[in-house]
Parts: structure tokens; C-alpha cells; sequence
């Protein structure tokens, strides 16, 4: 049991859980077609394996840092709700930011931020969040139209420190999706196993650790300066001296070098979407190939 649940991503308690009874009755032929989905993902998946990179498998809600063909690092991470998916991508990790500020998407200003303040107008005081004009100008959050009704023509602001919700590191991997990779100041969240609870970006837990691999060449960035960093408060911002791939995956079936096969729930429901597109992708080529003309030009 412990093994089966090991193998599906939930505690190895060894008690047979309603999670783990729900993993024990999917059906072999569903497994099937996770291991379909998976595969079809990576054979057109074009991600430059460089020496070292950084891998995110998102139904998995894990990251890995590989080196030398090897998993050096593994850390819990959370993911995306399923309302608000992380997406899969492929980017490069440009730099470290120590005790950043997190500027609030728009959507989650609001939405969520416009709420807060409609019931309690202190929210953003108390949460250490500043509201900015077009120019980066502080504003008076009582001129603010906090309706909810029409998109915000201003940004909002957590400054750095303990209650910042991007916590202490922030990796940023510049993306169309404008996701990243941060610390939280909700650590309690990773001692779940299901770890889908984000906005679309991923919180890392030990994230100070994987910051030190990343900076690893420069010695002047050892773990012991990186948390002196932090411990001062001041932002500052490490560039990696050279670009680290990274990739976010959309895996729930694949095989370990030890050839242990490992499942996790469709958490999106994305492998039906991409094999039934598939299937529908196969069926008009071959429908193409049948055509008289077709067939005329092939021979």
C-alpha cells in the first residue's frame, strides 16, 4: 500500500485513505491513456535540455533541478487551482530577486482586492499594499473606485517583509504568462498532498535552497549570503551569470529510470482535451492521404 500510494503522489501512510481508494479503482484503461496523453506531450515538446535546468511537473506539484542527466534537488510546490490553471511553458531563468514587492495582477485587483476593501476600507494598510497611478505615483486608496465593475486603472503594491505574499525569493523566468516561481508566507500549505492552490504561479517550498544552486557559480551568493540578504530587508536583485531553462510540464503518467511507473490525477482535465484533438488530428490527415488527388501526387 505504501508503495501504491508512493506511486500516486499521496502519503505513504500505509492506511488505504478515500484518496488512495479512489487511485485503487481507476480503471487500467484510463491509466492507459494517462500514459498516451504523456507521451504524445513530450514528443512534441521542444525545451533546450541545457547542463542544468529546472523542471516543474504540475499535476505532480513538484519541481526538480537536474544536473549532469541527475535530479539534484526535489521540492513540493504549489500549483494552480483548477479554476486558475498554471499554465505549461518554457522559459529561462534570468535572476534571483531577494525580498521582492509583489505587484498585484490586475484581475486579482479586481476582483479580490476590490472586495477586501468594499467590506473592510483598512485592507490595504494592513496588508502593507500601496495603490500607484500610471506613473508609479502613490494614490489615496479613498479616490479609488473599488466597484469591481470595470478593470483598474491603477496597480497595487505589497511592499517586502514577512507579509508579502511572494514571501522572500522570487525566480524570475520572463513568459507570455508573466508566471514565476516564489517563496510564500503560507509554508504550512506544502504539508498537504494535494498542492493546487495558486493563481497560476508556482510557490516553492525551500525556495532559499534552490536560490543557492541557481547562484551557485558565483560564490559570493552561498546560502549563508542569501539569508543575510533577506535577514537585512533590502531588495535586491541577483542576475544568473548564465540563463537556466526551465519547463513547466503537464505530466500525470511517466516512468522513473528505476522503471517505476508513477500516476497523478488529471487535475485540469487536459489528457482527454489533447488525445480526443489528437485522434481528430490523425483522423483528417488520413482522410487527406485517401484523397484521389492526394494519392494521385503521392505516387
Amino acid at each position: 500500500v505504501k508503495r501504491f500510494q508512493v506511486r500516486h503522489g499521496l502519503a505513504a501512510t500505509g492506511t488505504v485513505t478515500p484518496r488512495t481508494l479512489t487511485a485503487l479503482n481507476v480503471d487500467v484503461h484510463k491509466r492507459i491513456r494517462q500514459l498516451e496523453a504523456s507521451l504524445e506531450r513530450l514528443q512534441h515538446m521542444n525545451f533546450a535540455f541545457g547542463p542544468r535546468y529546472v523542471v516543474v511537473n504540475i499535476p505532480a506539484a513538484y519541481a526538480e533541478a537536474i544536473e549532469g542527466d541527475k535530479v539534484v534537488r526535489r521540492y513540493r510546490v504549489i500549483v494552480g487551482k483548477s479554476e486558475k490553471p498554471s499554465p505549461t511553458v518554457t522559459a529561462q531563468i534570468t535572476s534571483v530577486v531577494l525580498n521582492p514587492t509583489w505587484t498585484v495582477p490586475s484581475s486579482i485587483a479586481k476582483t479580490e482586492i476590490s472586495a477586501h476593501m468594499r467590506k473592510d476600507p483598512t485592507y490595504l494598510s494592513r496588508m502593507h499594499m500601496e495603490v500607484l497611478d500610471a506613473h508609479d505615483r502613490p494614490i489615496d486608496p479613498h479616490s479609488v473606485d473599488w466597484s469591481g465593475t470595470h478593470t483598474p486603472n491603477f496597480t497595487v503594491r505589497q511592499q517586502n517583509g514577512t507579509w508579502n505574499a511572494l514571501g522572500a525569493v522570487k525566480i524570475d523566468m520572463p513568459n507570455s504568462y508573466s508566471v514565476y516561481m516564489h517563496d510564500t508566507n503560507q509554508r504550512n500549505l506544502f504539508n498537504d498532498d494535494y498542492r493546487f492552490d495558486s493563481h497560476g504561479c508556482s510557490r516553492v517550498d525551500n525556495v532559499r535552497d534552490l536560490a543557492a544552486w541557481l547562484l551557485n557559480d558565483q560564490p559570493q551568493w552561498s546560502r549563508a549570503a542569501i539569508d543575510a540578504m533577506i535577514a537585512s530587508g533590502q531588495r535586491h536583485d541577483v542576475r544568473v551569470t548564465k540563463k537556466i531553462p526551465v519547463a513547466w510540464l503537464y505530466l500525470t503518467a511517466w516512468m522513473t529510470k528505476d522503471q517505476t511507473v508513477h500516476f497523478r490525477n488529471d487535475i485540469y482535465a487536459q489528457d482527454e482535451q489533447l488525445l480526443e484533438a489528437t485522434a481528430e488530428e490523425h483522423a483528417f490527415f488520413n482522410k487527406a492521404a485517401d484523397h484521389p488527388l492526394t494519392t494521385h501526387m503521392t505516387h
